[in-house]
């Protein structure tokens, strides 16, 4: 049986071979004329690789080819295309390949594409070598502090406080060379507008070149991308400022106004230390006028005059122009007339006449108040000083009713002192003076007086030898009478009188 089965497989064997091959043939031109190899393109982005290369040599570089792809043709059989797209292929470009073309004077890297989804004899990318061209320049490094900005303005009624950075404010940029050497400051800006109380928010830094233009840094690296901004927000309150001189200006001149601008300044701070400042003294010790023979001029920096924990709203404010006025004394002489001075300290019971009609009164000042002046403008009076009969000499005490006028001399006037015929009955008996009063009662019917009342020791309205009894009392009374008056016009009279 088996020989059988043998002999026929051997039977025409070369036939047979000859029909499996043209079998095998045939389905190797149908498989291909059903699933052929064909060749489709392909796109996808190019990574750099190595770029540490590149700025080890202190060099930055930039794909000239802004959408920075390739493209590229793949060979595989049309069901595997159908299973491929961009997606499954990877193109890189190593740095560290970098070349100079010298036909087009340009630096260029070749480029490497692969799959990782089938093997190299299911897909064939092409062959043909392209490359990524780059621009080369020196590399450019620096660092900036980070100012903090404000946009906006805070609500009515309040003022910007301390500003600053939370955290590090170092900013450390690298990047193309002509580029990093545009960079002049880098600031950092909060949006403050109609707050009223702290605000902190997290903002992008922005780079600005000397003109105050931003600078690009889509090409820069930046060591942060974001800082954090505080800004305080403080109450504010108007204040007066308050100055004063030290000092005298020259023989023959005085000062006459002290004027500055401004003169009232708005300060920001804590509302427990606002509320119990009125004003901004300025130490007098700023103002020295000593021997001035003109106006003073000058600029003072009040800021250091603020107390703890306040500061200028504005800082323009801390500039003030301070003028001190000064001008030479003039005088002038003016009749007064007496019939204007009331008498002070007269003596109850007695009168005064003035000797003369007008007295003359010297007034000096500076030329602009004394501008004008007239007696009017005099108040005053003249003492009497509780002097007795007789004329006497009275000083005067006049008053100017002009700021910064004053009496230049001393000044008198002659006057008559006496007993007053219209005051009533008993009046003018006491006398004030020092050592005692007199005693103007007189006798009595029932006898004399002791004249206790004319000196702590001496007794005045005794009539001679004084009254012994009660019928002698009238005439005695009458005679102490005489010598009280005597005593009243003279106190040391009385004091005599008494012992």
């Amino acid at each position: 049986m088996l020989k059988r089965i043998g002999k026929k497989l051997i039977n025409n064997l070369g036939l047979k071979i000859l029909a499996l091959l043209s079998a095998l043939v045939m389905w190797m031109v149908v498989a291909n004329i059903d699933d052929p190899m064909i060749k489709r393109p392909y796109k996808t982005s190019v990574l750099p690789t190595n770029e540490d290369y590149i700025t080890s040599q202190g060099k930055y570089y930039e794909w000239l080819d802004s959408d920075n792809t390739v493209s590229f043709n793949v060979s595989a059989k049309r069901n595997v295309h159908e299973k491929l797209s961009n997606a499954d292929f990877s193109a890189t470009a190593d740095l560290e390949k970098i070349e100079y073309d010298e036909k087009s004077g340009m630096w260029r890297v070749p480029i490497s594409i692969a799959t990782s989804k089938y093997s190299g004899d299911q897909v064939e990318i092409s062959s043909r070598q392209q490359y990524v061209e780059v621009m080369l320049e020196d590399l450019g490094t620096c660092q900036k502090a980070i100012s903090a900005n404000t946009r906006g303005t805070v609500a009515d009624g309040c003022a910007l406080g301390d500003l600053q950075i939370v955290g590090s404010n170092l900013l450390k940029i690298s990047g193309p060379a002509s580029i990093v050497s545009q960079i002049d400051t880098a600031s950092a800006t909060i949006n403050v507008d109609g707050m009223s109380s702290d605000v902190t928010d997290s903002v992008v830094p922005v780079l600005y070149d000397k003109e105050g233009e931003v600078v690009d840094t889509s090409k820069l690296t930046l060591s942060l991308n974001t800082v954090t901004v505080s800004a305080q927000i403080l109450n504010t309150k108007d204040v007066q400022l308050e100055f004063a001189t030290v000092g005298e200006a020259a023989e023959g001149y005085v000062m006459t106004d002290l004027t500055y601008t401004p003169g009232t300044v708005r300060v920001k701070g804590k509302t427990p230390v606002l509320n119990p400042l009125n004003k901004i003294t300025v130490p007098e010790e700023v103002l020295d006028i000593t021997g001035i023979r003109e106006n003073l001029t000058t600029t003072v920096d009040i800021s250091s005059y603020l107390p703890s924990g306040t500061s200028l709203v504005l800082n323009s404010d801390a500039k003030v122009e301070v003028t001190v006025h000064v001008e030479p004394v003039v005088s002038r002489v003016l009749e007064v007339p007496t019939a204007g001075l009331v008498v002070s300290n007269l003596r109850e019971g007695y009168k005064a006449s003035y000797d003369a009609a007008t007295i003359p009164v010297e007034v000096r000042g500076p030329q602009s108040a004394m501008e004008g002046l007239t007696v009017s403008d005099l108040t005053g009076n003249a003492d009497a000083g509780n002097l007795g009969a007789g004329e006497h000499v009275l000083e005067v005490t006049l008053e100017v009713n002009r700021e910064l006028c004053w009496i230049g001399l001393p000044v008198t006037v002659p006057a008559t002192i006496e007993r007053d015929p219209d005051a009533p009955a008993g009046s003018g008996s006491q006398a004030p003076a020092s050592g005692g009063a007199a005693s103007g009662s007189g006798g009595t019917a029932g006898g004399s007086q002791t004249g206790e009342n004319a000196s702590g020791e001496g007794a005045a309205g005794q009539g001679g030898s004084g009254a012994a009894s009660a019928e002698d009392g009238t005439a005695a009374g009458d005679d102490g009478a005489q010598d009280a008056d005597q005593t009243a016009d003279d106190p040391q009279n009385g004091e005599n009188a008494g012992q």
